[in-house]
């Protein structure tokens, strides 16, 4: 598979899972919140700290990685720019997987839509960006040129 298709798919998986970030995450009577929402609600309601907290500050910046990746592939750093979507993939996918895992409260419950899209998106950039750091670089030939 030519490192551009996997590009392709790697930037679809980045945008699905952005656009999961944006979906409800969170139940709470007859409001839905999104991720960023519930980030700031969990903080506020639970104290979370450490580890936890840690993830829960960064969590906003999870669009601005997820561009950036996209920018260092098109400035031709390939690899970089998939092991940056993977650690992202890896690091979003991971808190979904959590947020489906928690049970639900009698005064709010985890939403399926955004954790699953953002899933979904996660799966999808890691293999994407797998097969760019797995697939050999083609050294001294150009586009077009035929391979014996």
């Amino acid at each position: 598979m030519p490192v551009r298709v996997a590009a392709a798919g790697g930037a679809g998986g980045l945008v699905a899972l952005v656009v999961g970030t944006f979906l409800p995450w969170l139940r709470s009577g007859r409001v839905s919140r999104n991720s960023y929402e519930a980030d700031g609600t969990i903080q506020r309601l639970l104290g979370v700290r450490g580890l936890g907290h840690a993830a829960l500050t960064a969590w906003p910046f999870l669009g601005g990685l997820c561009a950036a990746a996209v920018a260092l592939f098109a400035l031709g750093l390939q690899r970089l720019a998939a092991v940056l979507a993977a650690l992202v993939a890896v690091a979003a996918g991971g808190v979904a997987i959590a947020t489906l895992r928690v049970p639900a409260a009698p005064y709010a419950a985890p939403a399926s839509a955004g954790p699953t899209v953002t899933i979904l998106g996660a799966v999808l950039t890691l293999l994407m960006a797998t097969l760019i750091l797995f697939t050999p670089r083609r050294t001294g030939t150009r586009e077009g040129e035929g391979h014996d």
